[in-house]
């Protein structure tokens, strides 16, 4: 299984407009982050940011890539996870109409701010816990405490095992089983620590803490904010606070599995 981060940022890209903090004016690629998205195995998107249109541009023989999509996943309706949407409907030479797998909840959310029919999109409510399979990879829906919207993590089974969580401020002790021991988990960073947290998200030491709990062979995070720090100095900060298996991951990075 291959993950491609094409967006690693919280729901506002960095740099910030008009910041001058030391993220924002950071001359590392890694620290300029759009909205979170992550492609799976070349052909499964999940969520579809403000920044989609720009991120998908960005992908190596984009053109190849962008006809062999076969399905995209949301895990919520919140703005930074769906406002690209619309840009979706206007793919060209697609070799099949790609699935749109949602909840009810998400689709409901999504038709508040996409008024336009779905097509090419073909949707198909998800009823968690139910499996669901797109292009050989059978995903779970996670529900995860975040905000009043109903949210979901994801679980994802390929040759191995990945847990992607995005968005919560706690995992739910009955959901902690099926998060355990697998090959990669991606968390929250929205923030390092209760500077700059919000109600919504946990922050990275708390992050930290669930990762040691899971046991999880490989611990990644995504969904980076404002006040965390570059990227770097999180690298170190996690490995130190962490462990060797602990990282920060970046627009552009590809994990295999």
């Amino acid at each position: 299984m291959k993950i491609l981060f094409l967006g690693t940022s919280a729901g506002w890209p960095l740099p910030r407009l008009g910041c001058h903090c030391e993220i924002c004016t950071s001359k590392d690629p890694k620290d300029k982050r759009l909205r979170p998205v992550i492609l799976i195995n070349d052909s499964i998107l999940v969520d579809a940011g403000p920044d989609i249109y720009h991120q998908l541009l960005r992908i190596p023989n984009y053109q190849l890539l962008i006809s062999k999509i076969k399905a995209l996943i949301l895990t919520h309706a919140h703005p930074d996870h769906i406002l690209g949407f619309g840009d979706l409907t206007h793919i060209y030479n697609l070799g099949e109409k790609p699935k749109l797998y949602a909840t009810q909840e998400t689709l409901v959310g999504l038709r508040q701010i996409h008024k336009y029919p779905l097509d090419p999109f073909l949707p198909q409510v998800i009823r968690p816990p139910e499996v669901f399979e797109a292009n050989k990879v059978k995903f779970t829906f996670i529900p995860v405490e975040h905000n009043h919207f109903p949210t979901w993590g994801l679980k994802m089974k390929g040759d191995r095992l990945a847990v992607y969580l995005p968005d919560l401020k706690r995992l739910l002790p009955s959901q902690e089983k099926i998060c355990r021991d697998v090959n990669l988990l991606i968390l929250d960073g929205s923030s390092l620590g209760k500077e700059g947290q919000t109600r919504t998200h946990e922050n990275i030491l708390e992050g930290v803490k669930l990762g040691k709990k899971l046991k999880a062979k490989e611990i990644y995070f995504t969904h980076l904010g404002h006040k965390t720090g570059k990227h770097e100095d999180l690298e170190k900060f996690v490995q130190k606070e962490g462990g060797k298996n602990f990282h920060v991951a970046y627009d552009g990075l590809e994990l295999r599995l």
